[in-house]
């Protein structure tokens, strides 16, 4: 459902939701629409959009919250609080849909389908860092619309540990495999922390006859498979400079040469629809003067720069304009860290993520319960006031969250997976030091209105 289009409605598809309120009122439930796509400009691009009343008062809700990033006041008005919106009576809650409806951007101003497709489904696996992850929708929409590309799409995710570089690194394949529609891209996962010697590069693409490894496959062979590959190089930072040296070619020309020749007897491996990631737990946006784990020389790192603030103009002209500044600026702290100038100059884009807000770590803690209750073969609900009390007020990162939180529901997971309850969303409730799981209630679908 569309949101924009949800306002325009008549006054008697606005009767009939009237009435389905009511009815989950008396049912002591709100009446819910799952996944309604939001206005041009907002972050998430969709989210649940709730009614519910309240005696007399009626309720509108987002979830998650929305926030809008466009130029129109009244949209930059009505998304600027997180908490629901409450209205003496129905009248009231139409006549500020019908001006919403009237004020929704127009049509033109739309983003391309596939970058919305996968900015979406990128958001839901990453939470908290919409800066990254709609600089890295707009990078691989770029790179996927070539249709003969020069060289890969090269990126490197920076910031500090725990905050989403890998896992957004994991989200590119299925969301690029479900955006289009085909199994195509696969990843193949490198720890660079396990390369700190000079040598330890000939493992990308092959140690030379006579030295150790010559027979084990190298790294960089799965391109000869999949042309589609994402090679995943995680912690970047820790790497010896020869690693980065032997990916030059790779960068820049999509090719480089194979230890082995193939079957026909082809040496050249093609990367030029490749995707090659790169994690780095450093600040780029020089701020942090600390040299990179790959550099052979301590050198400071420029002031000031950093990602411009979102909003600051509209569109993907726009968008372009903020991912070339904030990209540059990393270069330039690359090339004080140690870098040389030549490979900084390489990758395709360099993308900083953001420590966590306090909203943003209560967001995961809530995914990490739903995800460890479907491991014991539950389906968990969790309320974002629970979610928070649950997320520890300092911790490394979220995988130490998530330990902690195994520990605490592990007991209460066993308990009710040993018993033949029936199947449906549990409710987890109560505090930190007294949790209960509420079983199962029958789920009111919604029907669609008409108009729609």
């Amino acid at each position: 459902m569309d949101f924009s289009q949800f306002c325009r409605c008549g006054q008697q598809d606005y009767a009939q939701l009237r009435r389905r309120i009511d009815d989950c009122a008396c049912q002591g439930r709100s009446y819910e629409f799952a996944a309604c796509q939001m206005p041009a400009h907002c972050q998430p691009a969709a989210a649940d959009l709730g009614f519910w009343r309240q005696g007399q008062d009626y309720l509108l809700y987002f979830r998650p919250a929305v926030a809008y990033q466009g130029s129109n006041p009244r949209l930059k008005a009505f998304f600027s609080r997180t908490r629901p919106w409450r209205f003496p009576d129905f009248q009231d809650l139409t006549r500020c849909l019908a001006a919403l409806g009237q004020d929704a951007d127009p049509p033109e101003e739309a983003e391309p389908a596939l970058f919305c497709q996968l900015r979406q489904a990128l958001g839901q696996t990453v939470l908290g860092q919409d800066h990254a992850v709609e600089a890295a929708a707009f990078k691989l929409y770029g790179h996927i619309g070539k249709r003969e590309p020069r060289r890969p799409l090269s990126l490197i995710f920076y910031g500090p540990t725990g905050v989403g570089k890998s896992e957004l690194g994991k989200a590119l394949a299925p969301a690029l495999n479900g955006c289009l529609g085909r199994r195509q891209y696969q990843l193949v996962w490198t720890e660079l922390n396990t390369f700190t010697e000079a040598h330890s590069a000939y493992r990308l693409t092959g140690s030379p006859p006579g030295y150790v490894g010559y027979e084990d496959p190298p790294v960089l062979e799965a391109a000869r498979q999949n042309p589609y590959t994402i090679f995943m190089f995680d912690e970047l930072d820790k790497a010896h400079p020869e690693v980065l040296k032997t990916l030059m070619s790779v960068l820049d020309e999509g090719r480089c040469a194979a230890r082995k020749p193939d079957a026909q007897g082809s040496r050249e491996l093609d990367f030029r629809r490749c995707i090659l990631l790169f994690t780095a737990n450093y600040d780029l946006s020089g701020l942090d003067k600390r040299p990179m784990g790959f550099s052979l020389q301590q050198k400071t790192a420029p002031q000031g720069g950093g990602q411009a603030a979102p909003g600051e103009t509209a569109g993907r002209l726009g968008l372009a304009q903020r991912l070339y500044q904030s990209d540059e600026t990393a270069r330039s702290a690359l090339i004080q860290a140690g870098v040389l100038r030549e490979i900084a100059g390489r990758f395709s884009g360099l993308i900083g993520f953001q420590p966590l807000t306090t909203e943003a770590r209560a967001q995961i803690t809530a995914k990490q319960i739903r995800a460890l209750g479907r491991e014991y073969g539950l389906e968990l609900d969790v309320s974002p006031a629970l979610a928070q009390a649950l997320t520890p007020a300092e911790s490394l990162s979220p995988r130490s969250t998530a330990a902690a939180l195994e520990g605490l529901l592990t007991p209460l997971l066993l308990e009710q997976a040993a018993k033949q309850s029936p199947q449906g969303l549990f409710r987890l409730e109560g505090s930190p030091d007294r949790l209960r799981l509420l079983p199962p209630v029958p789920q009111v679908a919604p029907a669609p209105l008409p108009a729609f």
